[in-house]
């Protein structure tokens, strides 16, 4: 049986496929979950979910992100479920699609990342960040250099928090999903075969383990959800 710890968790990329089903797993299991948005109240209510708004590009914005939840209650888990892909070889590819795929996939992560973790260790009770990264950090491919640099790097910055956390009894892990069943997946590559594609749902599972009490002992881990 999973032991839920019973803080409130903080899904950055809650709108998203991935991040819609990590919070209703959370929210099916009595988490009670923030969902830093842009623009909140486009989405149905869901009992135990509140939106917070907030630009993970604005540091005043995660500033008062972290004050909204600490008022609610302790912040004790972490997702970043956000992200983007662009295209391109290393010599070719232009600065505007570098900054981009660095600042989705690696800044935005690490600024609510830093808020939970300067939180938590506030409380004194600990934690747990799941930070979602993909399983192109696990072979070079080409044709997708910023890409794959930013989800390097955001390994690797869960790797460091790991280290340095783990004396407050915060664990930082990543997930490694390979090419999820999304819609929009499903849109831009109409002609390409499924069958190794996951569901969102049990890269979800995963995550909630990670957030839950019985992973204590995992910390600085990267753990391919590939099928």
């Amino acid at each position: 049986m999973v032991v839920r710890r019973s803080g409130i968790t903080v899904v950055g990329g809650g709108g998203g496929a991935l991040g819609s089903a990590v919070v209703s797993r959370l929210a099916a299991a009595r988490r009670r979950v923030v969902v830093p948005t842009r623009h909140p109240g486009r989405s149905a209510p869901v009992d135990g979910v509140t939106e917070i708004e907030c630009d993970l590009d604005d540091l005043a914005s995660v500033d008062r992100l972290r004050s909204a939840v600490e008022a609610m209650g302790p912040w004790d888990g972490m997702v970043s479920a956000s992200g983007g892909y662009a295209g391109g070889r290393a010599h070719e590819v232009d600065d505007q699609a570098i900054e981009s795929q660095i600042a989705v996939n690696l800044l935005g992560p690490w600024r609510l990342a830093r808020a939970a973790a300067a939180s938590m260790i506030a409380a004194g009770a600990g934690g747990r960040i799941v930070i979602v990264a993909s399983s192109a950090v696990l072979e070079v491919i080409r044709g997708e250099a910023a890409y794959q640099v930013s989800k390097v790097a955001v390994v690797r910055l869960a790797q460091v928090m790991a280290a340095e956390l783990q004396g407050h009894g915060i664990t930082v892990n990543t997930v490694l999903p390979t090419t999820m069943d999304t819609p929009s997946n499903r849109a831009s590559m109409p002609k390409a075969s499924r069958a190794s594609w996951v569901r969102t749902d049990s890269v979800a599972a995963v995550i909630e383990w990670l957030l839950s009490d019985d992973a204590a002992v995992v910390t600085g881990a990267a753990i391919p959800a590939t099928g």
